[in-house]
């Protein structure tokens, strides 16, 4: 496996590991996009600076059939390492955990830069569907 930031080339298999989640209305134009390949891409991670110095992860995944094995992590480590600045994502319950070993941290919206949450209206995180559950988090 290796870890690289994609290129406009790349953009095509990073849309059909989208799919595999159901997620066919990501903007694989916009931001930097870093991936795991095995052969295929089974990896992804979003990087959107909608501010100087401030970065929206978005668009975390790694393929089903690879999960467990530390792709996340380096995935996830390798973008982070790679763009400076305050960062925000926004995620469900069950990837808090994850996130919280990265440094992350689970931040009330109010308290987010309105770039942040203008970024999270843009692609329907927020505000949050009723009867459904975000948790906002920052690092660094």
């Amino acid at each position: 496996m290796f870890i690289t930031r994609a290129t406009r080339h790349d953009r095509g298999d990073i849309v059909e590991l989208l799919k595999t989640r159901g997620w066919d209305d990501a903007d694989v134009t916009e931001g930097s996009w870093y991936i795991a390949r095995h052969g295929a891409v089974i990896g992804c991670v979003q990087l959107v600076e909608v501010a100087p110095q401030t970065v929206v992860v978005d668009n975390v995944l790694v393929h089903e059939e690879q999960r467990g094995r530390g792709v996340g992590d380096a995935l996830l480590k390798a973008a982070m390492n790679a763009k400076g600045g305050t960062m925000y994502l926004c995620c469900h319950e069950e990837n808090v955990a994850f996130y919280d070993r990265f440094g992350f941290a689970t931040s009330d919206v109010a308290e987010c830069p309105p770039e942040v949450i203008a970024y999270w209206n843009k692609v329907d995180d927020y505000p949050t569907p009723e009867g459904h559950v975000h948790f906002y988090m920052k690092a660094r």
